[in-house]
């Protein structure tokens, strides 16, 4: 499988200790309001660079945009390009969605002599309105780090499905990543049931389908009855 192949090598060349290690996931844009460099940050500070590799998806490494380059830069100060093989950082660049859904699936089942299995998804984001990519993540049964506020938190278990954090402070983010990476590290398979549970109850297309009936539905109630006390008041 293509995705697979190119996950495999992207990880394979890696310092050969690096290898059979779980990995840390983000995807998303090269922004500062992505986090992509604290979460860097993070991961080299807490140890957790010690316990698993780290993969960012996500921009344009060729010809990078402004935000982009400073991004780059920003992480280059923290592993420079010539110590990621050695450190376990991996800059995948922009992927295709569907290349980004089996890696996240390759993350949590791992492959077998290069990806430990029982990784964790990290969304480092200042801001996170939806957060798309986390349950995609969620939907494969990876343990998350997500912002405490926004949309996340609306669906984020704490300390069941995921660690929520103040994420635009870097000690809490590296912090959540080492309870992260425990929880992930669990042998029972209640954590990553209930996270596709989450997301198959309320994310789904034929459910969120059914919820705007609701609000519709409501809606007409609402403009039949006040239609009512007009016809009654004239």
């Amino acid at each position: 499988m293509p995705a697979i192949d190119a996950l495999r090598d992207l990880v394979a060349a890696l310092a050969p200790e690096r290898r059979g290690l779980p990995l840390v996931v983000s995807v998303g844009r090269l922004h500062r309001v992505k986090g992509m460099a604290p979460l860097v940050r993070a991961w080299v500070d807490s140890g957790a660079q010690a316990r698993a590799n780290l993969l960012i998806v996500g921009g344009d490494l060729r010809e990078p945009s402004l935000d982009e380059r400073e991004q780059l830069d920003a992480i280059e100060a923290i592993v420079p390009a010539a110590e990621r093989a050695r450190a376990g950082l991996v800059l995948a660049g922009h992927r295709p969605n569907d290349i980004t859904a089996r890696w996240l699936a390759a993350a949590r089942f791992g492959l077998e002599g290069v990806i430990a299995p029982s990784g964790v998804y990290a969304c480092a984001s200042i801001k996170e309105e939806f957060g798309i990519a986390l349950l995609e993540a969620m939907a494969t049964g990876l343990y998350v780090v997500a912002p405490a506020g926004g949309g996340p938190a609306t669906y984020v278990e704490d300390g069941t499905t995921g660690t929520l954090t103040r994420t635009w402070d870097e000690q809490a983010l590296a912090a959540a990543l080492v309870a992260a990476l425990d929880a992930a590290g669990e042998s029972d398979d209640v954590r990553p049931e209930r996270s596709r549970g989450m997301v198959r109850d309320r994310f789904t297309i034929q459910r969120m389908a059914a919820a705007l009936d609701e609000v519709y539905a409501g809606v007409a109630r609402e403009e039949a009855e006040l239609r009512a006390v007009v016809e009654a008041a004239s």
